[in-house]
């Protein structure tokens, strides 16, 4: 079995063929090294209910209980994961809510 890419789509292919025991049948190709580019770059900021109401909604529940899982198995610290809080607030523009500029200065 021939992997193009250490990515994070790449390892974790391999990384589960190998628990199908496949890790002796596997190679991976990577053009550096493993997690060289995006995926070795990314914030990984993961939120569980923004896909709430799409279709996504279960997949993204999945990836985000599978974090956790992985973290518990290999070492938060690791893999660098830790599990914040947000707060996400929405609002409204009315008009007497709108910026207006100062004399000599221009909202961009």
């Amino acid at each position: 079995i021939v992997i193009v890419g250490g990515g994070i789509v790449g390892a974790a292919t391999a990384h589960y063929l190998s628990e199908l025991g496949e890790a002796g049948n596997t190679t991976i190709i990577e053009r550096c090294r493993v997690a060289c580019a995006a995926s070795g770059k990314a914030g990984g900021f993961l939120a569980l209910d923004w896909s709430d109401g799409t279709r996504l909604r279960g997949l993204a529940r999945t990836s985000y209980r599978l974090h956790q899982e992985l973290a518990d198995r290999f070492g938060a610290d690791k893999l660098g994961y830790r599990p914040v809080h947000t707060l996400a607030v929405t609002g409204t523009e009315t008009p007497s809510s709108k910026a207006k500029a100062g004399p000599g200065q221009e909202l961009i």
